[in-house]
């Protein structure tokens, strides 16, 4: 290989690198969010209504910010996945406070199996024998966790049906948004779009069953915001951006990240139970995600030198 090849499969590796760098910080900043809110006073339909009168402003600036702007186009593209969104997440705001934080978050490992039976149709994404064991693995970690759960910390069945209609309408939302990213569209101006089109959903439905828009104290705003500029800015933002170059299947089982650090979180700060058997589920998990994290790169360099 020349030296003008491997510089080009060095930049190559290093762009990918970051790309899949900023995916586990947006699952990362995913996996705080549930804390924050299971801590704040107001009821779900104020969390819903605040999130997004918050939020859209927030991604709106952040577009135009990078250089990006909200046009006809980008909301007509917008439009479906901004709906499924905001039923996710008024799904998902209400499975966190009607189950326990492991249950409703741990209930993701959902997610990936729908991606992995989908995703090759609509992508051409393909495991490796050994990333389907990896993952299979991961799955059965989480599922360790959940089951260990059983009915302590505040988990119920309600609770865990939302969770379940959560990561359905998610996989949903996660696959469309992935296939915009694969075309022309400003990635900040996309995800800024989105939660304009989710704002016209959740706003309305929070302001008419809320009935507690001013009983909002210091401390569910300091949640509030920080749930906006963390799992929000960060998480949304990230995922979004790093999408057109990572495989939609490895983003999803990243994902199996967060309701680990969810978890753990919310056995610190909230004091919800964590059993042995959880803690050995939590740490197949981050193992079995490591190794797949490693074996993309792998493979990632093996069709760099190819193209180089």
């Amino acid at each position: 290989m020349s030296s003008r090849a491997t510089s080009v499969a060095s930049r190559i590796r290093q762009r990918d690198d970051i790309h899949l760098l900023a995916a586990v910080v947006a699952v990362f900043a995913w996996g705080i969010g549930p804390i924050f809110t299971r801590s704040m006073s107001v009821n779900i339909p104020t969390i819903w209504f605040y999130r997004m009168i918050l939020g859209a402003p927030l991604m709106t600036a952040m577009a135009y910010r990078m250089g990006g702007k909200l046009d006809l186009r980008v909301l007509r593209a917008a439009a479906l996945p901004g709906v499924l969104f905001a039923i996710s997440l008024m799904a998902g705001f209400a499975s966190n406070r009607m189950t326990s934080i492991a249950n409703a978050t741990l209930l993701n490992a959902l997610q990936p199996v729908l991606v992995v039976m989908v995703a090759p149709k609509l992508f051409g994404e393909r495991l490796t024998p050994r990333q389907f064991l990896t993952s299979f693995v991961a799955v059965c970690g989480v599922t360790v966790v959940v089951l260990a759960a059983a009915s302590t910390s505040g988990a119920h069945l309600s609770g865990d049906l939302l969770a379940v209609v959560n990561i359905v309408v998610w996989t949903g939302y996660f696959l469309l948004a992935k296939r915009v990213r694969l075309g022309d569209i400003h990635s900040w101006s996309f995800i800024a779009a989105v939660f304009v089109c989710a704002a016209c959903v959740v706003v309305p439905v929070g302001a008419i069953s809320s009935h507690q828009l001013s009983a909002m104290t210091g401390r569910d705003w300091l949640f509030i915001s920080l749930m906006a500029v963390g799992p929000g800015l960060v998480g949304h933002g990230l995922m979004t951006w790093s999408q057109s170059h990572v495989d939609v299947t490895l983003a999803s089982l990243l994902g199996l990240m967060s309701p680990v650090i969810s978890t753990t979180l919310a056995w610190i700060f909230l004091g919800q139970s964590l059993k042995p058997l959880q803690i050995a589920g939590a740490v197949v998990v981050l193992v079995s995600l490591s190794v797949l994290v490693r074996s993309q790169r792998v493979v990632s360099s093996v069709a760099v030198s190819h193209e180089a």
